[in-house]
């Protein structure tokens, strides 16, 4: 069967164009689909943390992001109820400073890496099938590509990375085996003339808050509590915000007041956890579509970078040579799983609000070990030349 290309790859953000990216490089034709007019910004955590810096540098693309103003961080405050723990960023696998872009800036920059690797975008168009033999196997998409128009794309493997909500997921039935419900919602918004002081991640029972300096001289806000107090917030944002942040932390809040809101808050209720099974017939996915964790742990961004690198290699195994494409696919299940778990357990308990400022700190350290894990990892993967004696 001739196809129109060799993978299909619907959503182009973080994860979706860096495993597009990755494969275009090994030569393989990709088409990128998103629903927005991308680049554009997207509610998002931010914070890139040590793994997803080790992997933007090792694609060189880390110096297009510090090149478009994103303000390096070396200083972390830590905060759990009165203690503060302030450091600086270990050098460790050639990373001693953390980076977080806005979303349209990280985005556009995998996306135009991506192109300039091969892969061709449409944008502003949305998946609203899969094209399936009778075996039940995908092998392309139907495309919504506006004006009423529905275009059939094949392609020898689809890869869905589109997020928390994903039709892919739902059309191929991707089953959970670890869940949990909504509990943390989180508000943030933009400030200008917050003195910069780095990182500030505060745990105090009932909240948690912090800052995150980023693009253009301005710095994220944010809250989060139990979902439960979402009616204060909806009555009166500005008020509920501000007592969040106090109740945060009196000096986090004073440096904050120094600073001036100039965005509208965004925010959500609450985000499900899941890890989904990434894969099937014709089909994987990648980053929030195949696990989403609570954003507490402000990790999203670089699980999804380390997990586009997983699918995307165990994708071109699939590709390369057919023979091994299950057990290549049932690999990458594995990796990611293993590096997940973790973390996805911390940041379900740190969600819930039923810690007390001990147990914040303990569990922020499991967390930090994790992500040392993570690095180890990424560090040791194959040359891609090796990547089949490996799988």
């Amino acid at each position: 069967m001739t196809c129109d290309y060799d993978v299909i790859v619907v959503g182009a953000r973080v994860a979706g164009a860096s495993t597009a990216m990755l494969l275009a490089r090994q030569g393989h034709t990709v088409l990128m689909v998103d629903r927005a007019a991308l680049p554009s910004d997207t509610l998002s955590t931010h914070a890139i943390l040590r793994s997803g810096i080790l992997q933007l540098s090792r694609w060189g693309l880390l110096d297009t992001v510090i090149a478009a103003g994103t303000p390096g961080i070396s200083n972390i405050t830590l905060g759990f109820a009165e203690d503060r723990v302030e450091f600086q960023v270990r050098p460790e696998y050639g990373v001693d400073t953390f980076y977080a872009p806005r979303r349209h800036l990280l985005d556009g920059t995998l996306l135009e890496a991506a192109r300039e690797a091969g892969a061709d975008f449409s944008g502003s168009a949305r998946m609203v099938d899969l094209i399936r033999d009778r075996g039940d196997s995908v092998h392309g998409i139907l495309l919504d590509v506006g004006g009423g128009r529905v275009e059939p794309v094949t392609a020898r493997m689809v890869v869905g990375a589109d997020g928390v909500w994903s039709r892919t997921a739902e059309l191929v039935g991707a089953t959970a085996y670890r869940s949990h419900q909504p509990t943390n919602a989180v508000h943030y918004a933009y400030f200008d003339g917050v003195p910069a002081v780095g990182f500030w991640f505060q745990f105090t029972p009932g909240v948690n808050a912090g800052i995150i300096p980023t693009n253009d001289g301005v710095t994220c806000v944010f809250v989060g509590r139990h979902r439960d107090r979402l009616g204060e917030f909806r009555a009166d944002p500005d008020a509920e915000f501000d007592l969040l942040l106090a109740s945060a932390g009196h000096d986090l809040a004073d440096l904050v007041s120094q600073g001036a809101r100039v965005t509208p808050f965004r925010g959500t209720p609450g985000l499900p956890g899941f890890i989904r099974r990434p894969w099937g017939r014709g089909w994987a996915l990648v980053g929030d579509a195949g696990y989403t964790k609570d954003p507490i742990s402000a990790h999203g961004i670089s699980d999804a970078l380390r997990d586009a690198e997983l699918c995307a290699r165990a994708v071109h195994s699939a590709l390369t040579e057919s023979r091994v494409a299950s057990h290549a696919l049932r690999r990458y299940q594995e990796q990611r799983d293993a590096l997940s778990v973790g973390m996805f357990t911390e940041s379900e308990a740190l969600a819930g609000y039923r810690w007390d400022a001990p147990e914040a700190s303990t569990r922020m350290r499991v967390i930090s070990e994790a992500v040392r894990g993570e690095c180890a990892a990424i560090a040791a993967l194959p040359e891609w030349d090796a990547v089949f004696s490996a799988a």
